[in-house]
């Protein structure tokens, strides 16, 4: 338990797993809580070590684990979100998105954008399926 023989970064912690039969038996969890405490509080090998073993123990301790990764990747994460988003308003600054005016996309409403790039679609597809193939140059789009 001490972690002498075998060494681990987070160390060992000690349960007491309920049994078949206490499932069997209809043993709540809350019971079965209970009953590992009081075994580990009066094993003669294990209670100078009591406070640290246990369900409620291996929890409180893999909450502050998890807390800790969250607070030590938090920042990372944030950083590759304002980098990505950065790139992002790169590239499409880049492609310099304009609208059916000719004005730069930030100044126009995206509505009537949005619904002129959705009726060319409709007129697309509906000569698609009347059998009308003619293209339409790039810049129309």
């Amino acid at each position: 338990m001490r972690g002498s023989t075998y060494p681990l970064k987070l160390g060992y912690y000690g349960v007491k797993c309920r049994s078949q039969q206490n499932i069997i038996d209809n043993i709540s969890i809350e019971k079965a809580i209970e009953n590992e405490k009081n075994y580990f509080e009066n094993h003669k090998v294990y209670s100078q070590y009591s406070d640290k073993l246990g369900i409620p123990f291996l929890s409180k301790s893999l909450n502050a684990i998890l807390i800790s990764h969250i607070k030590q990747s938090v920042p990372m994460l944030s950083e590759n979100i304002k980098t990505s988003l950065a790139d992002k308003e790169r590239e499409l600054a880049k492609i310099c998105i304009t609208a059916m005016s000719g004005d730069p996309l930030e100044e126009v409403d995206n509505g009537p954008l949005v619904l002129t790039l959705i009726h060319k679609f409709i007129r697309a597809y509906t000569d698609k399926l009347e059998g009308r193939f003619v293209k339409e140059s790039a810049t129309e789009v």
